[in-house]
């Protein structure tokens, strides 16, 4: 019996330097139990807070007056609610995605795939500290960037904040 992901052939229409097992069957099969072992914790919070923030901007007055325009309750919830839930679930679902990334390595090493995970673990295990700086710095940057990423997704979903960069410029 083997325990992990398992090689598979490689599918024909991937190219010659590329060898991998992933988009085969049986590779798609061994991805869904560590995708929803991530996800899932994570899209429970996120969900929480889109109810939680949804139920609180429904109750505000110019939702009463979306609806007293006679609007849709689709265009009410997508068209005005949302909008205004989305910054703090940007600003949760950025955070985190970090925690996807710090879940990785335990997921890997459950799930005994051979990734950067297991990388860390072993440089951990063997006290190699210039693979484990790589790996921090790696991981640091991600997080750079996916603040960056955050920032910017702020001002496409808020009108407020584009008006406020358009005029400190």
């Amino acid at each position: 019996m083997t325990a992990g992901r398992v090689d598979t052939p490689t599918p024909t229409p991937a190219p010659r330097w590329w060898t991998t097992g992933l988009l085969t069957t049986s590779g798609l099969k061994a991805l869904i139990l560590p995708a929803v072992t991530l996800g899932l914790f994570q899209m429970t919070l996120i969900m929480r807070l889109v109810r939680a923030e949804m139920l609180e901007v429904l109750r505000t007055d110019y939702i009463r007056f979306a609806r007293a325009r006679g609007l849709t309750t689709r265009a009410v919830h997508f068209g005005h609610a949302l909008k205004n839930t989305l910054v703090p679930v940007i600003t949760v679902a950025g955070l985190q995605f970090g925690s996807v990334i710090a879940f990785a390595i335990i997921t890997e090493t459950v799930f005994q795939w051979p990734g950067m995970g297991l990388l860390f673990v072993q440089a951990v295990q063997n006290v190699d500290i210039p693979i484990m700086a790589a790996y921090l710095l790696m991981v640091s940057l991600i997080f750079v960037t996916i603040n960056l990423v955050v920032d910017i997704l702020y001002t496409i979903v808020d009108p407020r904040l584009r008006s406020t960069i358009s005029r400190a410029a």
